[in-house]
């Protein structure tokens, strides 16, 4: 009878173990932040192809309601600019219609092309879908790789995203972004995609600790809320490493995580 006992409350831990480790945590939270930091990209990309005093290729700078973009020094000469781009104090769905409040501020070395700048990012009381961003982006153009792409460094670091609950995430990354399509197609940014290598860490919003590392590159268009494809190693503190496959290139809020051999599908935050 004891034995019975003994033999029973094994499998029952054994089964518990199994079932706790189905945690997704970890990637949702490192995919939330990919998006939100990648979105703030797109801003920086927008309001560069928007004036020809930030990049080669700019037009005029437009009036936009949403949002309002300021340059301190409008000319071709006077180095650094700080870029402005205003979302207002209540929410605007401005590209990719996605709701957003607040400021992102840039401060240019240089013209967007040119190698050799450095952008560098902060936040103003901003906010995407309610959640509150915090942080500092640093964008340096590397020129123009073997492939003859222009390619970029960007690093984040002490980002912080909080949710209206409260809770929040912390996140820090070091990666390489390649422009493969797009960066001849003259003031249209929709069409741009890019190829994102590099490794990262974390706390979920639970306050877990996480480290990342991107084993196929993460293609990201302009035009798709969401990473189209990719494949990353995400490893929570304490726990086995998992995969998260980002899927075959279309656009759309799904993605898969394996665990231990298991596989469940994630919803990705739009």
């Amino acid at each position: 009878m004891a034995l019975t006992s003994i033999v029973a409350l094994t499998f029952s831990a054994c089964r518990k173990n199994e079932e706790a480790d189905n945690d997704t945590t970890a990637g949702e939270a490192n995919a939330e932040a990919e998006r939100v930091y990648d979105d703030v990209d797109r801003s920086i990309s927008e309001a560069a192809c928007m004036s020809k005093y930030l990049d080669n290729t700019g037009g005029n700078m437009m009036n936009t309601t949403c949002p309002t973009i300021t340059i301190d020094y409008p000319d071709s000469t006077t180095w650094p600019k700080t870029v402005t781009i205003d979302f207002g104090s209540t929410n605007c769905t401005g590209w990719g219609n996605i709701p957003r409040r607040g400021k992102i501020i840039s401060v240019f070395t240089g013209k967007f092309r040119n190698p050799g700048t450095v952008i560098t990012t902060t936040f103003d009381n901003y906010y995407v879908n309610d959640n509150h961003v915090e942080g500092t982006k640093t964008i340096t153009n590397l020129g123009t790789n073997g492939a003859g792409n222009l390619y970029y460094s960007v690093v984040v670091s002490n980002a912080k995203i909080t949710r209206t609950d409260g809770t929040f995430m912390t996140w820090n990354s070091t990666r390489t972004r390649e422009w493969t399509q797009g960066s001849n197609t003259i003031g249209n940014t929709t069409d741009d995609i890019f190829l994102i290598t590099g490794s990262g860490s974390g706390t979920n919003f639970a306050g877990n600790a996480f480290t990342v590392n991107i084993t196929s590159p993460l293609q990201v268009q302009r035009g798709c809320k969401w990473i189209e494809s990719g494949v990353i190693e995400i490893t929570p503190a304490n726990k086995p490493m998992r995969t998260i496959d980002f899927g075959n290139g279309n656009c759309d809020n799904q993605a898969t995580i394996t665990i231990k051999n298991k596989t469940y599908t994630i919803t990705l935050k739009g």
